[in-house]
């Protein structure tokens, strides 16, 4: 059971001590555990300093830090972290609490906040929630306090909706109340964020979520030239072939050399696109896989994700080995008949044809008894998107066309294809966040220590390239979190796989790690429930 807590830090001794007590990356803050010993993981406290002008909102991260008394200070050296308090005695303060800062709010000139009143003859720790709780006036008058300050997160403010309603009696008294911020879904924005980071993706849910037809409209919203907009129905710049169950290697996907009846190259479908890709560079092209698990990844796409590795950057452009490549051949006027029949200029693609970096592919996935379950490997080099929001009423508006060029404007390139394939890149461009992520990683793998699921430079590389772009596109400073969210769901969730003892204690060591961040919290509880009553569990349902 969750409560929501409100310090407000006056005195001199609070004032003087407030900022020592906080990490340099503003990522922690230590507090003496004496206004917090009915507390536990997980509660949130929101830190009122009217000196410093500034609000907190927290989530209690550990609640047995144990300090060392020198010089009239104690001393905590926590996670690589130094922080330090002024004290007199070894034994005033024993023990402190980690709380990991989510959002920091500025507090205006003009706030309506003058004191923070008297609950229970306390004055700077108030509980404004928790169940069966009294005195609810003075709580719903805080809690409008805070909604002021941290109006613009919108998570923050649903922790303080949730609250009220429940003061107003609005909630039967005994409930819970649920702190955890509402789930993140991935809108179109995330997704392209998610292109950029990586331009393979599997979107994975039961069949009928619309997968395909989200590929498709991302096709018809990226089609901006004339000569791919002919049918009304399909965007020239879109493609789907549907794997089929036999497909055990490459060849039904980049083709091979038949020589039957005379020495020929025999094409496919996804070779065209490619080559069609390559015609148009200013357009993103959308490739579907549909169904993609019916046949094993690992065989008949290998040759594709070991290129797709291979991305980087030279100059201002994103370039890749070949896919196929010229010296594969032995026959040369074999390799020039096939970039005639691809209509490919002869002097650009005269060593090979390798991935054109406006190429986007997407795998559509159901996971069933029927399909095969994706190998590390596979998840390793893909972002991951679960598609399991269903509203039975969207999509009813005969007025809405996803299938449609629009009347006003096409997304453009830029806003597709990344600009970045490293995390040293990503850092040379002065993203200042850099260290936050990192430091959450650093935290995903502690938890993950021991177990076959720690993360290495690879999702490291994707974590800051899509974070850089988060942060470019956000609106206001709330950006870290949902990113911070929404990759983990991408990149570490659906590694972890397996029985109890493979999968039980990782899940419970990143849950507190992952507090804060709704949409991965809600699928790791899921994912524990699955194991608990199957003995089993993994990230597909």
């Amino acid at each position: 059971m969750k409560t929501i807590k409100l310090y407000d830090v006056h005195g001199h001794s609070a004032i003087e001590k407030y900022p020592t007590l906080m990490t340099p990356d503003n990522h922690f803050f230590y507090w003496d555990s004496k206004a917090f010993t009915y507390n536990s993981l997980g509660d949130v406290v929101f830190w009122v300093n009217r000196a410093e002008k500034e609000a907190l909102y927290t989530i209690i991260d550990s609640v047995n830090i144990q300090p060392t008394f020198r010089n009239g200070k104690n001393l905590i050296k926590d996670n690589g972290y130094h922080v330090s308090a002024k004290a007199t005695d070894a034994e005033r303060y024993s023990k402190f609490y980690r709380f990991k800062i989510i959002e920091k709010a500025s507090i205006p000139g003009d706030w309506n906040y003058l004191t923070s009143g008297t609950f229970n003859s306390r004055n700077m720790s108030i509980i404004l929630y928790r169940p069966k709780i009294n005195d609810t006036g003075k709580r719903i008058e805080k809690i409008n306090d805070l909604k002021s300050l941290f109006h613009h997160n919108e998570a923050v403010t649903h922790v303080l909706n949730e609250a009220m309603t429940a003061l107003e009696g609005k909630e039967s008294p005994g409930k819970a109340l649920n702190v955890t911020p509402p789930v993140i879904t991935m809108r179109p924005s995330n997704i392209l964020t998610a292109i950029k980071t990586k331009p393979f993706i599997l979107l994975a849910g039961i069949s009928g979520t619309g997968k395909s037809r989200l590929v498709r409209t991302l096709a018809f919203k990226t089609c901006s030239h004339p000569e791919l907009r002919g049918d009304p129905k399909k965007p020239g710049n879109f493609e789907l072939i549907p794997v089929r169950p036999n497909w055990h290697d490459s060849s039904e996907l980049i083709g091979y050399i038949s020589r039957i009846n005379g020495e020929k190259y025999v094409t496919t479908t996804f070779l065209q696109f490619i080559a069609k890709a390559w015609r148009y560079p200013k357009v993103p092209f959308f490739l579907c896989l549909d169904e993609m698990n019916l046949a094993p990844p690992e065989q008949y796409f290998a040759e594709y994700l070991s290129v797709l590795e291979t991305r980087q950057k030279q100059g201002d452009h994103i370039v890749s080995d070949y896919i196929i490549s010229r010296t594969g051949f032995e026959n040369e006027a074999l390799y020039r008949q096939l970039l005639n029949d691809l209509a490919l200029n002869g002097d650009l693609f005269s060593e090979g044809i390798s991935i054109p970096p406006n190429l986007v592919v997407m795998g559509t996935v159901n996971i069933d008894e029927t399909a095969y379950a994706f190998s590390r490997k596979i998840l390793d080099r893909a972002m991951t998107i679960e598609m399991d929001h269903i509203d039975l009423n969207e999509g009813l508006d005969k007025n809405r066309e996803d299938w449609g060029y629009p009347k006003k404007g096409f997304i453009p390139q830029k806003e597709v294809a990344g600009e970045y394939t490293s995390g040293a890149q990503v850092v040379a461009a002065t993203f200042a966040a850099y260290a936050l992520v990192i430091r959450f990683l650093q935290h995903i793998n502690q938890a993950l220590d021991g177990t076959p699921f720690k993360i290495a430079y690879r999702v490291r590389d994707e974590f800051l390239i899509y974070c850089y772009h988060a942060s470019q596109s956000a609106k206001n400073t709330g950006w870290l979190t949902p990113a911070l969210d929404q990759m983990t769901m991408m990149k570490i969730l659906p590694r972890i796989e397996g029985d109890e003892s493979k999968t039980a204690d990782a899940i419970d060591k990143l849950l507190p790690v992952l507090t804060s961040h709704p949409q991965s919290h809600r699928k790791l509880l899921e994912m524990k429930n699955r194991l608990q009553q199957f003995g089993y569990t993994s990230f597909w349902p």
